[in-house]
């Protein structure tokens, strides 16, 4: 969490602060934008990109709200706006093949395969939840949103999710029986 005078400071254009903010936050955005990317070497590019976004449009930011949401929100869109280039130069099943031979093991093929059969909102949400705990609150401000639409759609999300896993061990290990 940065404090207040850092904020300050970022809004003015100080390149300490800049470097403050990024220090801050390029972990846990690059985290978010491999989740929803499914993709490491891309996710790299869109935080990057958020960071470039954010300061360029750093007189935007409203004080008092919070820099987190803030950028959370920037990488959202961008990773929307990759995911909309990705599919405009390939074919979807093409695109997803070509990912899954070059991806580094960041995730396992099984939950890799399990995450790219959900939209892009849906691995955004499951992400904010479950790895990082965040607020539907403060989901709602990154994803706009409303909090009961968010709350409605994790819980088919988790009961999706199990339905796709436990399918998926009945496949691989041959127990079960329908």
């Amino acid at each position: 969490m940065l404090e207040q005078e850092t904020i300050h400071a970022f809004i003015s254009g100080d390149e300490e602060a800049l470097e403050e903010v990024i220090d801050t936050y390029s972990k846990p955005l690059l985290r978010y934008c491999v989740s929803i990317l499914c993709d490491a070497e891309e996710a790299k590019d869109i935080v990057q990109d958020t960071f470039i976004k954010a300061y360029e449009k750093r007189r935007h930011f409203q004080l008092g709200t919070s820099m987190n949401s803030w950028l959370y929100r920037i990488a959202y869109t961008t990773a929307l706006d990759a995911m909309r280039r990705r599919r405009r130069r390939f074919k979807l099943l093409k695109a997803s093949a070509k990912i899954s031979a070059t991806q580094e093991s960041y995730i396992s093929e099984p939950l890799y395969s399990i995450l790219l059969s959900l939209s892009v909102a849906d691995r955004a949400l499951l992400y904010g939840r479950v790895l990082d705990a965040r607020s539907y609150k403060e989901l709602s401000q990154i994803l706009n949103v409303s909090e009961s639409t968010l709350r409605k759609r994790f819980e088919r999300l988790r009961s999706n999710l199990a339905k796709k896993v436990e399918h998926r061990i009945c496949y691989t290990t041959e127990e079960c029986v329908q």
